[in-house]
């Protein structure tokens, strides 16, 4: 890999109750795509598109009462940085799995229309997500992108092709 990439450290500590904020700072790390490169210190690729919704957090770690550090890092031994880019490589690889997964057992060809179509938009939905947190390319997203598109060409054959296509043109895929 050429150039060492510039990063963004959160580094934050939040008070043990109520444990909820724990878990909305988890939920929003994770939604964010961020990675733990220790307990307390999330890191994330400095030209994500993510870095915004990261400061943001760091602001509603303060107004929940604890302490948040935002800073721009590099790391000194590459090892290290080729380590963090393949724990973000996996970390986007097992969630294109898990939709994959999902995708699979979406349509065996006699199910419910409406409810596999409500399925599909939801698949539609966590690659949309997923896509936005692979911040290095795992590789994974082209195989979901086929199965994706496979699962579209099998429903636009039915009655509701007409509504999924709506659907996928709004979500701009």
């Amino acid at each position: 890999m050429g150039t060492p990439v510039k990063w963004l450290a959160l580094g934050y500590n939040l008070p043990i109750n109520p444990s909820k904020n724990r878990v909305y700072v988890w939920r929003k790390l994770k939604d964010i795509g961020a990675a733990y490169l220790s307990h307390g210190m999330a890191l994330l690729p400095k030209a994500s598109k993510k870095t915004t919704e990261l400061a943001v957090l760091a602001r509603r770690i303060r107004e929940m009462g604890g302490e948040a550090t935002l800073v721009e890092m590099n790391f000194v031994d590459r090892n290290d940085e080729l380590e963090m880019i393949a724990k973000f490589r996996e970390q986007s690889a097992r969630e294109y799995r898990d939709i994959l997964e999902h995708c699979s057992r979406l349509w065996t060809g006699q199910e419910d229309l409406p409810r596999v179509s409500e399925d599909f938009k939801k698949v539609v939905r966590q690659y949309s997500k997923a896509k936005s947190r692979d911040h290095f390319g795992s590789g994974a997203a082209g195989e979901l992108e086929k199965n994706i598109d496979q699962l579209f060409d099998r429903l636009m054959t039915t009655e509701l092709g007409s509504q999924l296509k709506k659907f996928m043109d709004k979500s701009g895929l």
